[in-house]
Parts: C-alpha cells; sequence; structure tokens
C-alpha cells in the first residue's frame, strides 16, 4: 500500500470517527456572540535547549504552574450564558470573531479540517482543548481539561496531558449512562501508526472532578483506556459485521454489549494487516473473548 494510498485512507477513516464531533457551523449569532467568552491560552517559557519533543517538557515546574493558572482561568467559566448557549453555535463566534455568517474562506477552511476545534460537549459538560506552547508544535501539542457544572459552580478536570496528533481535530467527546452515573468518553486518533486511542471518566461525587473508570480488563489488571488500529474504511469493505467498526462503545447513550477493536498483525485475515478482537461486558467490565 503506497504512501499516498494511506494517506487519502487515512483522512477518510480519521472524518468517519470524528466528523459527528464537530458538526458544521454557518452563523456566529447575536446571542450567542454576546454569550461568547475567548478561551484562555497556555502560557509559560520554552527551554532553549530543548526540542519540543522532548518529554522532559512535561514535568517543567513552569509548566505545572501554567496548567494550574488555566484550570483556574476555566473555573471562572461559569456564566449561564455561556452554558446554554450550543457548543457549535460558540465555535462560529470563535471562527468568525464577531456576529454573523462566516465568510467563504472560513466556511472552507472547516470543511477542510484547516480549522482547530477546541470546545467540545454539552450544556452540563464541556471539553476544553488547549494548545501547548512548547511541546509537539508541529503535531498540534495540547491539553484537555473536562468542565463540569453543578450549582452555577465550574469544576475543572486535566483529561488530557501532552497529547499530540498528526490527524486534524482528533479529539472527540461523546457520554453514556452507566447504572445511573454519566460516564464519558474522550476519543483520540493519530496515523503513525493509524490508531484509536479511547478514555474513560466519571465524575467523583465527593471532589466533583473526573476520575478515570477502568473499563477493560487487560492482563491481570483493569484500566480506563481502550486501544484499536484503525480499519482503513468500512466495516462491510473488509466482510465485517455493520456494528464491527472500531472501539463503538456507546450506543444510543448506552454502552453496547460487546464491541470491536483490531490489532496490527503480520497475518491478519482483515486487509492482510489487522486481526479483530471482540469485547464482551460481564456486568463489571469487558473482557477479551477467547
Amino acid at each position: 500500500m503506497n504512501f499516498f494510498r494511506v494517506s487519502f485512507l487515512l483522512a477518510i477513516a480519521a472524518a468517519s470517527v470524528f466528523g459527528q464531533k464537530s458538526a458544521m457551523v454557518e452563523v456566529c449569532k447575536q446571542a450567542t456572540f454576546a454569550a461568547f467568552k475567548s478561551l484562555p491560552k497556555m502560557r509559560y517559557e520554552c527551554p532553549e535547549e530543548s526540542s519540543d519533543s522532548e518529554d522532559k517538557i512535561l514535568k517543567l515546574p513552569a509548566r505545572n504552574r501554567a496548567i494550574r493558572e488555566l484550570e483556574r482561568a476555566l473555573e471562572l467559566f461559569s456564566a449561564n450564558a455561556w452554558w446554554n448557549a450550543d457548543v457549535n453555535d460558540l465555535n462560529a463566534c470563535e471562527i468568525h470573531g464577531r456576529e454573523g455568517k462566516l465568510s467563504d474562506d472560513e466556511t472552507e477552511k472547516v470543511k477542510q479540517g484547516d480549522y482547530s476545534f477546541q470546545l467540545f460537549g454539552n450544556h452540563q459538560m464541556r471539553l476544553v482543548l488547549l494548545a501547548d506552547p512548547c511541546y509537539q508544535i508541529g503535531y498540534a501539542g495540547s491539553n484537555a481539561f473536562l468542565l463540569y457544572r453543578k450549582d452555577r459552580k465550574v469544576f475543572v478536570s486535566q483529561v488530557l496531558d501532552g497529547y499530540y496528533s498528526r490527524v486534524a481535530n482528533s479529539v472527540g467527546i461523546d457520554f453514556a449512562n452507566l447504572n445511573g452515573r454519566q460516564l464519558i468518553e474522550i476519543s483520540t486518533a493519530n496515523s503513525f501508526p493509524p490508531s484509536l486511542w479511547f478514555h474513560y471518566f466519571v465524575i467523583d461525587p465527593k471532589t466533583n472532578k473526573a476520575v478515570p473508570k477502568r473499563l477493560f480488563k487487560e492482563g491481570a489488571k483493569l484500566t480506563n483506556d481502550v486501544y484499536s488500529a484503525m480499519l482503513m474504511g468500512e466495516p462491510k469493505d473488509f466482510g465485517l459485521p455493520k456494528d464491527a467498526g472500531e472501539l463503538k462503545l456507546i450506543r444510543n447513550g448506552r454502552l453496547a454489549p460487546t464491541f470491536s477493536a483490531y490489532e496490527e498483525d503480520g497475518h491478519g485475515k482483515i486487509d492482510n494487516r489487522l486481526r479483530r478482537i471482540i469485547y464482551r461486558w460481564n456486568g463489571k467490565f469487558y473482557v477479551k473473548s477467547r
């Protein structure tokens, strides 16, 4: 499979996975612009003798202080009007910078994936993705924060630290009901290798902060993360069932009884490169079928 075909298929696959999480926006409404508030920026001094790809940047005291400052700034996003506004409408105002219809250039930028969305979620929980000025700059190095609103107060939890990807707009959020509690899914994707990593959280009722929800049995341990290689197409293209897409855990607001993941395998029967793994819910967590 040549490089250009891989690149094309990756773009199609990523659009299929994440397209629904950043819906097309066309107008910055007057009422939304009145509620609009610019998201804070992460600021700290980059070390002079370090490459932006070095993981030691993640442990810099100055960076940790900047993250704490961001969390305090995001706690101030408590206005009713901002939370009542639709996320897609707020994104339109972020793009346009004023009320009114997006220009043709702005609309095309969104369609082509050249605009990086920073805000996702609903009227109670929102995911904010903020660029890191010193880490993985060429691959959109970022930190993600979950904002949870309760009793007009906002609680902020960092859910991705030093995330980066070669896939544009590769982060998304979804929700499910799990035994009366709201489960939060943070989805990510990358192209080297073409893969998906999903992370799961719930809100701790004592602290109102997001904590990992360990849903997957991996060996002797439980984890809140699950991985899959990308199919690079629709399941039907590989003779798979319609519901065999990668990591389709949340369906109609609930966890699926089974879902599929894929791993690289030189003898794999799927596209001559992948092996299918089926996870099944046992009432407490997912286990791999034998």
